[in-house]
């Protein structure tokens, strides 16, 4: 059955067998008769058409909104007759639609200009099937719409009648009815239609997305089960919007001229600024005022979107009718898709719709669901509607797919695309500062670091020296940048970025027969596939030892999980892993058609991320200040960013003598001079990095005892104390800690000039005489957890009465090396030297040692378990989050305090005391960061946040993701990003595109649960709940939540209350006291590597 209509028509327009171009530039398009097309396959089924006309669902009288309502949930009975039915495939495919005029108070009678199609049996073809949506827009974009519905089909049809391809056939009836439109009778200078289309061919779809309307399909997440074991149902993007927010199709219109401005900017009302595609969008866009094309000499035409068909005023700035399209093999976990005009998505997430969609079983009822949610949402936060319109096709008994080329599994054609699910328009009405017209650039929401990656005085080697290679064409250069913007490892980049990522990238050719990477190597590169033919293959063992040799066997490599061969218009890619941290790779690559690649290694990857550092010499400078000198490396960097510009004339005065000194000058350019009026005190003359007034960071009203005056034109960075010590705290007590924190270290260094094999170096300032003084008083009573390099222990001490138990950290030093985390491991050590004050739940080491072979550390705790052996991916109740996310707030709050972030707050990570407690005594991957900013990338896949991944670096606030991960996970069993694959590179996609909408509840999670994690999930740190641009705790903010009400913080973290976890972890405790291993304390042989990293051990 085949219809396509504008709502407002009286009956269904189909496509009209036979119709040509003639004729239908013959006649004007408004009186096209309304035909009607059957396909066999429905002959028994009842349908719309014979109902009723579609009018009579869609009103189009000029009553308001109340007088057009139709309820949320329309009962079965009425609307079964709305439902058909069709076997495409293996599967039985159930379809219905809804179209609903929007609601124009000053255009009662306005015209719907939504459209749509539907037809199976498509093309005369069982096995296919056309559903599309058209959004028109503009004087006539009723009539587009409705011409490009009739035109569309018919030239898919008359394309693949040719033998073209499905791809090349949706792309030339795309365009064709571009150009058709742009010769018919109407006006379509200034008018137009978006389009969105689905073609089923067997168990394949192919999405067409011309424009801002959108396809999602429900995807069942077995991993994150429902209490019901059934599996929870994700909204999977199949389209990506084509407007002004995402940067790519940003950068392609201004090529061809066009300006990007909100309406607001070109009438002057808001500056001028471009941070659209940087997720912050939600208050730009609050009041409906989207970034817009216009034309570089005049306020036309004004379009939201990049794509469409007709507008032929726009098509010279750039916007175009070619379709991004994205083929997808339907699995069994695909339940349903939805298309449906932009309206729809103004103010409902495509989680929202999948959601409100999953609660019926009949797609008739569902869409009315979604069009009428959509609607009700438009009036809640504006005084009309769009027009609205959803098609639902629900897809039951799908088997498996066969097992495709292409990066994304099921989405073998296109999936790239979906890497810019970051850039679609922001959602309206989802924010608390709704209807506020802030601008937000130059705030520290979008601020970059001055100083961006300065976080010591060495460069690691090569990053700052990049040969650059320019030797590409400028066609090269064109599909390179498409295929890495792509990627969310690059798609939040400056234009300046990306050209330097490109000018790097080496050119490289593989001989059939050659391997580009080896199963169970490290990998430190990314590729990108010219030409040729590889295939990714997966064995059972490593490989790593195979001959190079052309013609070796790649059979001996395992299966085939991948094929990267590139077309015209897609280039896929490779090792995005790499360019993140050294993992083994997964698989080995292999050449089978000889080819060309280009690549970035991670070492120039980082090193553009990092360089371009203008404050560089002013931190170095700041260093080399002896007033300033206890200040951390960090806490310097961040002083720099604090600092502003100020600049004097020749002559003019800076400060009189006897004034008030304003705050801590820094002479960048220009010369000063300084006098007095005493006579015994020479003038000085001051240059470039020499300085004045440091001590107004210290005293509250410093008195400047000369005048200071500039003899030339004079740059000075410049800061007031106010300023200094909102950013780093208070210089006085930065001293104070300094002070301390250099006589604790004197004090174990001192320690450690006594210490042989066997003793402890002590950490713990008060002396124990009941505590060991040698690791040989110690006995193993039973092991906790163990990997790699880390080894946690219960140990009794010998002859203790009654019994004293502790816990026994070890590490062996040749694993460390092997992993390479000597950094890590002495970082640790610095971290745990200045921690000189107590907290429970991050217990103090009681004290070091470093034999032949490990190093021990023992802490003053009773460690039974992971958190991770205790949850068991169960989900738990509110109370169980409650006690144990106040737990992590309170370590946090004394870790963050000290300046450092944690990185390790996953389960695994997390341990339980003997009283069920929680405890955090693996500090490896901690770093002294102050409010500055890290680079490194490091931690569990599913709890890095969004900022770790794109390499933006980060700060303390990714502490504050982790806890909201570690929060969801404790009420799920499973965390969002968790995938029954373990695909590490998708789990980071995911993250790096996620959006708090998409998160699923139980429905017993209460408001207030939802809505902390939801603000800690915010992909945006400086939206994320527990941001602070001030020095003082940002946890306070965290814990003055609703959810936290009630909550005894002081007895949370002296463990004072009975934790959920206590009996479970005394019956732990029991057991592993009753096991009476008594292993032997050494973990690893003799260590005969370098020592240099270990001299401070």
């Amino acid at each position: 059955m085949g219809n396509c209509c504008s709502t407002e028509a009286s009956a269904v327009v189909a496509r009209r067998s036979g119709a040509n171009k003639e004729e239908v530039q013959a006649m004007p398009y408004t009186n096209l008769p309304p035909l009607r097309k059957h396909t066999d396959t429905e002959d028994t089924e009842s349908h719309i058409k014979e109902k009723e006309p579609l009018s009579a669902l869609s009103p189009s009288s000029s009553e308001g909104p109340e007088d057009d309502f139709i309820p949320a949930h329309i009962p079965s009975n009425k609307h079964v007759e709305d439902t058909h039915h069709v076997k495409i495939g293996d599967y039985n495919l159930r379809y219905s639609y809804f179209s609903k005029r929007g609601y124009y108070p000053e255009a009662r009678k306005k015209a719907n200009q939504d459209s749509y199609y539907c037809e199976t049996h498509f093309a005369g073809d069982d096995q296919k099937a056309f559903f599309a949506v058209f959004d028109g827009h503009g004087q006539y974009g009723d009539i587009c719409s409705q011409f490009a519905a009739a035109q569309l089909p018919e030239n898919i049809i008359k394309n693949l009648d040719q033998n073209v391809g499905i791809l090349p056939a949706l792309t030339h009836a795309h365009v064709l009815t571009n150009q058709v439109m742009h010769e018919a009778s109407f006006d379509d200078s200034m008018s137009g239609t978006t389009s969105i289309s689905v073609l089923f061919s067997g168990n394949e779809i192919h999405v067409s997305n011309v424009g801002d309307s959108r396809a999602i399909i429900a995807q069942e997440n077995l991993k994150a089960s429902t209490r019901e074991g059934e599996g929870k149902l994700v909204a999977k993007p199949l389209s990506i919007d084509q407007t002004p927010f995402r940067k790519d199709e940003r950068v392609r219109v201004k090529k061809c001229g066009a300006r990007v401005l909100t309406v607001d900017q070109v009438e002057g009302i808001e500056p001028l600024h471009e941070n659209w595609g940087l997720s912050l969008g939600d208050e730009i866009d609050e009041n409906g005022d989207p970034p817009r094309i216009w034309h570089p000499h005049g306020q036309y035409p004004g379009t939201a979107f990049t794509r469409s068909i007709g507008d032929l005023v726009s098509e010279e700035l750039g916007v175009t009718a070619e379709p991004e399209i994205l083929c997808k093999g339907l699995n069994p976990h695909d339940k349903f898709i939805i298309i449906a005009s932009d309206g729809v998505f103004e103010f409902l997430t495509s989680q929202n719709a999948v959601d409100i969609v999953s609660q019926f079983d009949n797609p008739s009822e569902a869409c009315h669901a979604l069009v009428d949610e959509a609607y009700n949402r438009w009036l809640q936060f504006e005084v009309r509607t769009d027009d609205i319109t959803a098609i639902c096709i629900y897809l039951d008994g799908v088997t498996p797919a066969k097992e495709r080329d292409g990066p994304r599994g099921s989405i073998y054609v296109g999936g790239e695309v979906l890497d810019l699910q970051s850039m679609q328009r922001p959602v309206r009405g989802t924010t608390k500062n709704h209807a506020r017209r802030n601008t937000i650039v130059g705030t520290d929401a979008i601020r970059l670091s001055l100083a961006e990656a300065f976080m010591d005085d060495k460069d690691e080697p090569g990053l700052l020296n990049l040969e650059e290679n320019e030797g590409k064409t400028d066609k090269e250069e064109e599909w390179i940048r498409k295929a890495v913007q792509g990627s969310f490892l690059f798609n939040h980049l400056s234009e300046k970025k990306i050209r330097e990522i490109i000018s790097v990238l080496k050119k490289l050719e593989f001989n059939a027969g050659e391997f580009v990477m080896r199963q169970g190597v490290p990998g430190n590169t990314f590729y990108l596939v010219e030409s040729g033919e590889f295939e990714a293959r997966h064995a059972t063992i490593e490989c790593a030892d195979l001959s190079q040799k052309r013609n070796v066997l790649f059979e001996a490599c395992g299966e085939v999980v991948q094929v990267y061969k590139p077309t015209k218009e897609y280039h896929p890619t490779f090792g995005e892993l790499a360019l993140i941290y050294p993992k083994p790779c997964a698989n080995s690559v292999v050449t089978t058609k000889t080819g060309t690649l280009w690549a970035l290694d991670r070492i120039a990857f980082r090193a553009i991320l990092m360089r371009g550092r203008p404050l560089r010499d002013v931190v170095r400078r700041l260093r080399q200040i002896s007033l300033l000198r206890p200040l951390t490396v960090a806490q310097t960097n961040l002083m720099a960013e604090e600092m502003h510009s100020k600049v004097f004339e020749p002559n003019q005065v800076v400060l009189h003598e006897g004034m008030t000194e304003p705050g801590f000058f820094l002479i960048t350019s220009g010369c000063i001079e300084s006098t007095s009026k005493m006579d015994n005190v020479a003038p000085l003359e001051l240059k470039t990095f020499d300085y004045f007034c440091e001590i107004s960071l210290v005293r509250r009203r410093s008195i400047s005892q000369r005048s200071i005056r500039a003899t030339v034109r004079t740059e000075c960075l410049f800061i007031k104390k106010d300023a200094f010590e909102l950013a780093v705290g208070k210089l006085t007590s930065i001293m104070e800690k300094d002070k301390f924190r250099r006589a604790r270290k004197t004090r174990i260094l001192d320690s450690k000039k006594d210490a042989t094999t066997s003793t402890f170096v002590r950490f713990d300032d008060e002396a124990n005489s009941e505590l060991p003084t040698s690791i040989n008083e110690l006995e193993v009573v039973g092991s906790v957890m163990s990997d790699l390099t880390n080894t946690v222990r219960l140990v009794e001490i010998k002859g203790s009465s009654p019994s004293v138990y502790m816990t026994l950290r070890s590490v062996n030093k040749q694993a460390i090396v092997d992993a390479g985390m000597q950094t890590h491991v002495s970082g640790e050590r610095d971290i745990y030297v200045s921690l000189y004050e107590k907290n429970a739940l991050v217990p103090q080491l009681f004290g070091m040692n470093s034999n032949d072979s490990d190093i021990h550390m023992l802490y003053e705790t009773q460690i039974v378990g992971t958190f991770e052996s205790f949850l068991d991916g169960e989900p738990q109740g509110e109370s169980f989050v409650r006690y144990y996310a106040a737990q992590v707030v309170m370590a946090l709050e004394f870790m963050h305090a000290e300046g450092i972030v944690s990185r390790m707050l996953d389960p695994t990570n997390l341990m339980i005391d003997r009283n069920g407690n929680l405890r955090v005594i693996n500090l490896r991957l901690s770093k002294y960061v102050g409010r500055g900013r890290t680079y490194t990338v490091c931690g569990t896949p599913e709890y890095l946040a969004p900022e770790q991944i794109t390499g933006e670096g980060h700060n303390i606030c990714a502490d504050y993701w982790a806890l909201g991960v570690l929060m969801y996970e404790m009420l799920t069993g499973a965390t969002p990003f968790a995938r029954a694959n373990e695909n590490d590179l998708e789990i980071l996609n995911d993250i790096a595109s996620f959006q708090p909408e998409q998160l699923l509840w139980p429905q017993t999670a209460s408001a207030e649960l939802k809505d902390i994690i939801s603000n800690l999930l915010s992909p945006n740190p400086a939206k994320r709940l527990g941001y602070s641009k001030g020095h003082t705790t940002a946890c306070e903010v965290i814990m003055k939540h609703s959810f936290f009400a009630g909550t005894s913080w002081e007895a949370t973290k002296m463990g004072s209350f009975s934790a959920p976890l206590e009996a479970d972890a005394a019956s732990e405790f029991k057991q592993i006291a009753a096991s009476g291993s008594h292993d032997d304390l050494v973990i690893g042989s003799v260590y005969k590597g370098d020592s240099d990293w270990l001299v401070d051990f």
